[in-house]
């Protein structure tokens, strides 16, 4: 069995339900879901997602680190704790520029690069109205520096390009985590 299979079963077992209850939930035929808790078969996203969201750990979780019944019993936290005591690394690692922390929702984003550093601390002390002013600014600056600079070039209207813009932020400041590792 993989650890998607066992995941499944056991986030099936947290919520009291049965294959069948289970597939009804998740909108799949009983026999799919018989054959992804089997690990005969692979989920799709679609179906992944929502059985993460069931048992209320990440989709990197339940992917790729074996959950424990008792582990179900606290879910994964949206948002970190101020300081992390003991801190159990579930996932991830510093090569690839990211940590899964259990009990943790999202990876958390570390750097052993100097420069890297230098910047989150920068952006760290910064208030709140100058971090936006700085991802805005930031943004800009590397959506502008990568193009080719064409005059033949369409212009979009401010508006569609306020709202662009706004939709980027938001992803970026989604990944933007608060915890690095010092080397």
């Amino acid at each position: 069995m993989t650890i998607l299979s066992e995941n499944l079963r056991t986030i099936r077992k947290k919520l009291n339900c049965t294959q069948n209850a289970i597939s009804e939930v998740l909108e799949i035929g009983f026999r799919t879901y018989v054959r992804y808790e089997a690990g005969e078969r692979d989920a799709p996203v679609s179906v992944l997602v929502k059985l993460a969201k069931l048992g209320k750990v990440s989709l990197d979780r339940l992917l790729t680190t074996e959950i424990l019944l008792e582990d179900l019993h606290t879910p994964d936290q949206e948002k970190p704790p101020s300081t992390i005591k003991n801190a159990e690394v579930i996932g991830g690692g510093i090569e690839e520029g990211r940590l899964m922390f259990k009990g943790l929702l999202n990876d958390h984003l570390v750097t052993n690069n100097k420069e890297e550093q230098k910047l989150l601390t920068l952006f760290r002390k910064a208030s709140r109205p100058n971090r936006e002013k700085y991802l805005l600014d930031l943004e800009w600056q590397f959506n502008n520096t990568r193009r080719p600079r064409m005059t033949t070039a369409k212009k979009i209207p401010r508006k569609v390009e306020k709202e662009q813009t706004a939709v980027k932020l938001k992803k970026l400041a989604k990944n933007i985590k608060k915890i690095t590792v010092r080397g």
